[in-house]
C-alpha cells in the first residue's frame, strides 16, 4: 500500500511539472514581432487576426495559466509574421486553452 502511494505522488508530482512546462519555440521571423497594448497601436495598420490553441488540461490537471498565455502568446507571433505583420494585441485572456490576437503592421 505504502509502495503504491509514493508511485502516485511520484506521478502526480510529474504531471504537476509537465503541466508547467512550454514546448512552443518562437520562429526567427516571430522573434520580430512585438506584443502591445491597444493604446500602443493607433498608428499601425490591422492585418486581421490569429486565433491561437494549446491544451488546457493534461489528464485531470489544469495547465498553469501563465505558461499557456506564454505559449499561445508565441504561436501567435509566429502566425503574425506569416501574415507579414509586427505586432499582436490580445484581444482578452486564456480561455479554454485558446487567445485571440489582433495582427498589425506598425512602422518600427
Amino acid at each position: 500500500m505504502k509502495q503504491h502511494i509514493t508511485s502516485l505522488l511520484t506521478i502526480l508530482t510529474a504531471l504537476s511539472m509537465l503541466s508547467a512546462c512550454s514546448w512552443v519555440k518562437t520562429t526567427k521571423s516571430g522573434q520580430q514581432v512585438t506584443v502591445k497594448t491597444y493604446q500602443q497601436v493607433t498608428d499601425c495598420r490591422k492585418l486581421g487576426y490569429t486565433r491561437s490553441s494549446v491544451l488546457d488540461k493534461i489528464g485531470f490537471f489544469q495547465r498553469d495559466t501563465d505558461t499557456m498565455t506564454k505559449e499561445l502568446q508565441i504561436l501567435a507571433q509566429n502566425e503574425a509574421a506569416l501574415m507579414k505583420g509586427n505586432t499582436i494585441v490580445a484581444r482578452g485572456p486564456v480561455k479554454n486553452g485558446q487567445m485571440i490576437f489582433d495582427v498589425y503592421l506598425c512602422r518600427p
